[in-house]
């Protein structure tokens, strides 16, 4: 049986690895995709310490070679549910077969909504961002679109002005959905403008986005709006869907874990941008990763006189 069975192999996932192989526990980590999660769609990083500027496949590979010259195993896996029994945990995975462990570390993190729009598969790392802490300082300077109308979109566009950067909101409707004072702060910046009413249509450039064809959803008229890049707030859907049955999520999708990255499950951790948690970095998830094996093996080691 497996002593540490960690779900996702991003930065939290191989962070968390490599703490529990270190304390001598026999670790998995199972990843559907390729090790590095939405690493590996950033073009470029610029605030893990120690690296400078360095691409997320980069990254995500220097890390993934780490856990492997530690001892981590690696396999792929879809994960379809868990069951817990008698503090037996069975991961059971879509092709049929299943993964039992003693403890398991959930880094399965999410995935941001998408509008689908032409051409935005080709700008995924060119110019088209769902991070303005990890990506803003790259266009000090220049302008660039926000698209969303909730709480996200209105702070991170604020914060975008911040990094000298004039930025045009595009939202299709009037309305919104951010609370009042987030909407009242965005509307008193000056470098802050407004595309109400208009959805983003088509992305386009040579080999980054350079700019974008809007449409007006009442008239119809589309217009082009040129910009260095998009950064897309219309919101997140956490990979949650496998442990639904085990109530550990909230109203939005997303597990709530304590300090401990405990969830309500005891021996069932959870870590990373799949939790209900404040920022969204590689570096708190890495955190995240640490905390979670550390607390892994107190809880293996408080279980052994059960055993």
């Amino acid at each position: 049986m497996i002593d540490c069975l960690i779900i996702g192999a991003g930065p939290g996932g191989m962070t968390a690895g490599i703490y529990a192989k270190r304390a001598n526990l026999k670790t998995v980590m199972l990843e559907k995709g390729a090790p590095g999660g939405k690493m590996t769609t950033t073009f470029e990083v610029d605030n893990w310490p120690g690296s400078g500027r360095i691409s997320g496949p980069d990254l995500s590979m220097e890390m993934f070679t780490h856990t492997q010259n530690t001892g981590v195993e690696y396999q792929y896996g879809d994960v379809a549910n868990i069951t817990v029994e008698d503090g037996f945990k069975r991961v059971h995975l879509n092709d049929g077969s299943h993964v039992d462990a003693k403890t398991i570390i959930i880094a399965s993190g999410m995935d941001s909504r998408r509008l689908n729009a032409t051409h935005e598969e080709k700008y995924l790392v060119r110019g088209i961002s769902f991070c303005a802490v990890c990506d803003g300082a790259f266009y000090k300077g220049q302008h660039v679109v926000v698209l969303g109308g909730g709480n996200s979109a209105m702070e991170e566009a604020n914060y975008l002005t911040t990094l000298d950067i004039d930025v045009t909101i595009v939202h299709r409707r009037e309305g919104f959905r951010a609370d009042q004072h987030a909407i009242d702060i965005a509307k008193a910046n000056p470098r802050i403008s407004w595309k109400l009413g208009y959805v983003l249509t088509e992305y386009m450039g040579d080999n980054f986005v350079e700019s974008i064809k809007i449409k007006n959803v009442e008239t119809g008229e589309e217009e082009i709006l040129e910009t260095a890049a998009v950064f897309m707030f219309i919101g997140h859907l956490p990979n949650t869907q496998f442990v639904k049955d085990l109530n550990i999520t909230n109203d939005w999708g997303f597990i709530d874990a304590n300090a401990k990255m405990e969830t309500s499950v005891p021996g069932i951790f959870a870590i990373g941008d799949v939790i209900d948690k404040e920022l969204r970095q590689i570096v708190t998830a890495s955190s995240d990763g640490a905390i979670a094996a550390q607390n892994a093996v107190k809880y293996l080691e408080s279980q052994k006189h059960l055993t």
